[in-house]
């Protein structure tokens, strides 16, 4: 994902940066960046390095990277894709991830986006959902570490063991066990607190599940 932001940002910026300023944007050391620089080179990214008192680092502005690497189908899903995602997610939104390929290719992307707008509306109750909130932060943090968390639904509190995250019709959905597998939309959780209680068993994945649970708390 670096390398594609490195691309961006050297598209934007319009003129020379060095290695060390780079490396400083991207909260990485300055061998990280001159091997993605590297990396890039290699992809068929034309990259001009410039030595001496006013060199850098910068892509040849004619350069439309949608063009090298994805056909008219190829991009049509993508901004597709997006344009659902961003109606669901606020991360997604946020990235502005459609806007940097507009700065690349206005014409086509703007086309899609109208074509879009016209024949796919998408009308949701809830709001996008963010996954940079407290709520959510503290359940990616147990789900990782594998650790058990309590959770307040309806001033009860319930203690389960967090595997994933399901979208239903209803919303994002934590699927989790207690006492048996189950589904509570995110939308009902009030409070999560992670324990420092590991568990070790395992889970079965959603997708493995014969009989889906039902969802709870859902009334």
């Amino acid at each position: 994902m670096r390398l594609l932001e490195l691309v961006f940002y050297l598209l934007k910026c319009h003129s020379k940066v060095t290695i060390k300023e780079l490396a400083e944007t991207f909260d990485v050391s300055t061998k990280t960046i001159q091997r993605d620089i590297d990396k890039l080179c290699v992809l068929g990214i034309p990259i001009i390095s410039t030595r001496g008192k006013n060199g850098g680092i910068e892509i040849d502005q004619n350069y439309i990277i949608a063009k090298q690497v994805l056909k008219q189908s190829d991009y049509e899903s993508l901004i597709t894709s997006l344009y659902i995602g961003q109606q669901f997610s606020q991360n997604i939104s946020h990235s502005f991830l459609i806007d940097k390929y507009q700065l690349m290719e206005p014409k086509r992307c703007s086309q899609i986006l109208n074509h879009l707008n016209h024949y796919f509306v998408i009308d949701l109750d809830d709001n996008p959902f963010d996954r940079k909130g407290e709520l959510y932060q503290q359940l990616d943090h147990a789900i990782q570490t594998n650790s058990y968390i309590d959770l307040e639904i309806r001033q009860k509190r319930l203690t389960v063991i967090p595997i994933s995250y399901v979208l239903k019709p209803v919303g994002i959905c934590l699927y989790c066990y207690h006492e048996d597998y189950m589904l509570i939309p995110i939308t009902q959780i009030v409070k999560v607190d992670v324990l420092n209680k590991p568990f070790n068993q395992s889970m079965i994945p959603y997708q493995a599940q014969q009989e889906k649970p039902d969802i709870s708390f859902n009334n």
